[in-house]
């Protein structure tokens, strides 16, 4: 049994923030499941959008967000991450991230060189070359190294939290997956910070750890989830047929510097689906590409980056170049084949903008919470500043909640049953790989009302047979997340089966026009709904 005043799930840039501001005022746990670098964060290549460029404005940047999120996006939520967005960025600079600098104006304001990315109308994405994430992630674990009163336990996960309902939440039962054992960590805030759900899908560039842990925790645990349905599909991964688990992405910013698209017989087709060309939003763009592939019987089309000059491409872009050069592709002389693949979640946990689920004393931050900023789509580069406003203000919100928690949270250090048979790992593989598959083909960039029921059919057997599965097997790394991604496969084929409408991320063959008279509105479940 360990007592802490807080406890964090995750070691993204939403858990890392989080955590180097509670330890100001108490004990923290950083529970991770591998390595602290191994998150979505580390693998954000764009950057981080703020408003520094004297043509900008927050208005403008609250306004492009709410454009590209199709009428869902919460003006609250979007005013409070564009305001208070550009100084946090400039406490990571001072906190030591290399952000690239054009130069510096007086003692201590730099000005940072700024990429445009699709559905921006500004240049204001802050980065790091074309690994702003890693950066970010490295100096995050740094900072948070540093201190005392914060524990890291890597190669752990959370199975569940304690308590929940009217109760609230006490901390969480933690599994070793080193050792084998399993403890319960009280404590008297926990934040779930466990980045997104791309693993349920055939083809992304997420992590092979981004399996939905935190929310399908939060949902058993009687959590309000919220817009599952919306999930981001990045137009432009790698395609390479015989690469597994994570794509390998190729930044939005390389077309924001002026790549084009192209079939695999060098036409252009962007113009034919957006005035805006390669600068359209994300779903824009991946659902033109699905189309072209779809009419062609293709696999793929091209980025070309001739437009582009070759010394620019190896400045701006050294990592996508140095990746692609060694997978046999050099991108200043020829074009990157290219493929979309599940990036991003825009709905999760749902919560207040202080990071407060309906869950007392427990909060969520990053790419595993909604907070309404993203809508039906994400704005490019949005996802790390969303995660450092709110994981912020959720740090601030949770400091004043445990002033006010004086008595010690323990309670009942009884761990819940768990099974002690073992599995054999084929039948944990078969399952995986077919949930996989049903989502790619049945709940992927365009679906339809038969797709989707058949997916959600057979998404509750497999769902039902891991159910019992975890009630016989002792847990095992495999077991636990394949729990976690049938449970949030589950709920985002439920959600879109729901939403009777095309918006934004969310294309129905069936419904194919926007619907503001009856769906222009968060689609939010429980456990209640989806027995």
């Amino acid at each position: 049994m360990r007592e802490f005043d807080f406890l964090v799930v995750g070691s993204g840039i939403a858990g890392l923030t989080f955590a180097l501001r509670a330890a100001k005022a108490g004990t923290v746990a950083v529970v991770t499941k591998k390595e602290s670098m191994e998150t979505n964060t580390n693998y954000a290549q764009g950057g981080i959008a703020a408003v520094f460029s004297p043509d900008d404005s927050p208005q403008c940047h609250m306004e492009d967000t709410i454009s590209a999120g199709g009428g869902l996006s919460h003006p609250e939520a979007v005013k409070i991450m564009v305001e208070e967005g550009p100084s946090l960025v400039d406490e990571l600079y001072r906190l030591g991230t290399h952000f690239d600098v054009k130069g510096q104006v007086g003692n201590d304001k730099v000005v940072f060189d700024l990429w445009r990315e699709g559905g921006h109308t500004r240049r204001r994405i802050v980065h790091a070359q074309d690994h702003t994430g890693e950066e970010i992630e490295k100096t995050l674990v740094e900072r948070v190294a540093e201190l005392p009163s914060v524990s890291m336990f890597e190669n752990h996960l959370a199975l569940d939290v304690r308590g929940g309902g009217g109760g609230g939440c006490r901390g969480g039962v933690i599994f070793d997956t080193e050792s084998g054992e399993i403890e319960p960590f009280f404590a008297k805030i926990t934040l779930l910070a466990t980045g997104g759900v791309g693993q349920i899908y055939l083809h992304t560039t997420n992590p092979m750890i981004a399996t939905g842990d935190g929310i399908a925790i939060a949902f058993r645990a009687g959590a309000k989830i919220a817009n599952m349905e919306f999930v981001q599909f990045h137009p432009t991964a790698l395609y390479l047929p015989y690469t597994k688990g994570r794509k390998f992405l190729i930044s939005e910013a390389v077309r924001g510097e002026g790549a084009i698209l192209r079939t695999q017989d060098g036409n252009t087709f962007m113009e034919k689906y957006d005035e805006r060309g390669c600068l359209a939003p994300r779903d824009v763009v991946a659902r033109a590409i699905d189309m072209e592939l779809k009419k062609r019987g293709e696999e793929y089309v091209y980025l070309d980056l001739s437009p582009i000059p070759p010394h620019r491409i190896k400045e701006k872009f050294p990592r996508i170049y140095e990746t692609c050069l060694e997978l046999g592709i050099d991108i200043t002389k020829e074009m990157i084949p290219v493929v979309p693949a599940a990036h991003y979640l825009c709905g999760g946990i749902m919560t207040d903008i202080d990071g407060c689920t309906s869950i007392p004393g427990l909060f969520a931050a990053g790419e595993v919470a909604h907070t309404g900023v993203h809508g039906a789509n994400r704005l490019a580069s949005n996802s790390l500043l969303e995660a450092l406003v709110f994981s912020k203000r959720a740090a601030q919100k949770a400091i004043e909640e445990v002033k006010n928690k004086t008595a010690s949270v323990v309670g009942d250090v009884a761990i819940p049953e768990y099974g002690k048979e073992e599995k054999e790992r084929v039948f944990l593989a078969h399952e995986c790989k077919e949930i996989k598959r049903i989502m790619w083909d049945y709940v992927g960039i365009v679906r339809s009302d038969e797709r989707l029921e058949k997916a959600l059919c057979r998404l509750s057997v497999i769902w039902r047979d891991v159910e019992d599965l975890c009630g016989c097997c002792k847990p095992t790394r495999e077991i636990a997340e394949l729990r976690s991604m049938a449970t949030t496969a589950r709920i985002v084929a439920f959600s879109a089966m729901l939403r009777k409408e095309s918006r934004g991320l969310h294309f129905n063959v069936d419904h194919p026009e926007r619907d503001d008279v009856h769906w222009k509105k968060d689609t939010i479940i429980t456990k209640e709904e989806l027995r």
